[in-house]
């Protein structure tokens, strides 16, 4: 399933006080004590605005592990996935997500969807946090397990999906496809051709 959506919570502005101008007359007669003379405004203070701090909710996309490159290129870069840290109150078994993203020529990495398991252990055996595509990228999602082939069709058609190992978790499986198209009857087996646990293979969207 798709992440919780991206949010960005701003906290804190800027408090501007405006100087007050204090204008005190008296009249003087005769034997009169003179006015005290007026007590100056204090100075105009400000208050800097706080940086945006990000919702507790929201992965900070910072790469944990290895980024995995594709070689696909578009417009945007290079099209690459990698893991990050996950930690929501309301999934207490979910510690990571997959983002995928584009690496431009100067190596800058720029997210453009996150996507993690929202029920259950996110390491149970089987898919998990499967994509469809959007926003130039493919489907794609991971599969907890010795996965060392994974199947679907695509578009009415059987295709084999790209893989490539999380580095923090070799047993994490990224996988990804051609189309932004759902990748339907997905399937995953094990070196020898037996096939793995099928998990969660919903596709999320958005």
């Amino acid at each position: 399933m798709k992440s919780p959506g991206k949010r960005t919570l701003l906290v804190g502005g800027g408090l501007t006080a405006a100087g007050l101008a204090v204008a005190l007359s008296s009249t003087l007669t005769a034997g009169a004590t003179p006015a005290p003379a007026p007590v100056p405004a204090p100075a105009a203070q400000v208050v800097a605005a706080a940086a945006p701090a990000r919702s507790a909710e929201e992965p900070d996309n910072t790469p944990w592990g290895d980024i995995i490159g594709t070689g696909v290129q578009s417009g945007a870069g290079e099209l690459v996935f990698y893991g990050v840290k996950v930690d929501v109150e309301q999934l207490p078994e979910t510690t990571f997500g997959i983002t995928a993203g584009h690496r431009s020529a100067n190596g800058k990495v720029n997210a453009a969807i996150t996507t993690n398991e929202f029920q259950g252990s996110d390491k149970s055996p089987g898919f998990h946090a499967v994509s469809g595509g959007l926003n130039g990228v493919p489907s794609f999602g991971y599969y907890a397990g010795p996965a060392a082939k994974i199947t679907a069709k695509v578009n009415g058609k059987a295709v084999t999906a790209h893989q490539a190992a999380w580095s923090v978790d070799p047993n994490i499986v990224v996988f990804w496809f051609d189309s932004d198209a759902d990748p339907l009857h997905l399937a995953a087996f094990d070196a020898s051709g037996k096939k793995l646990p099928k998990g969660n293979t919903d596709v999320g969207h958005g």
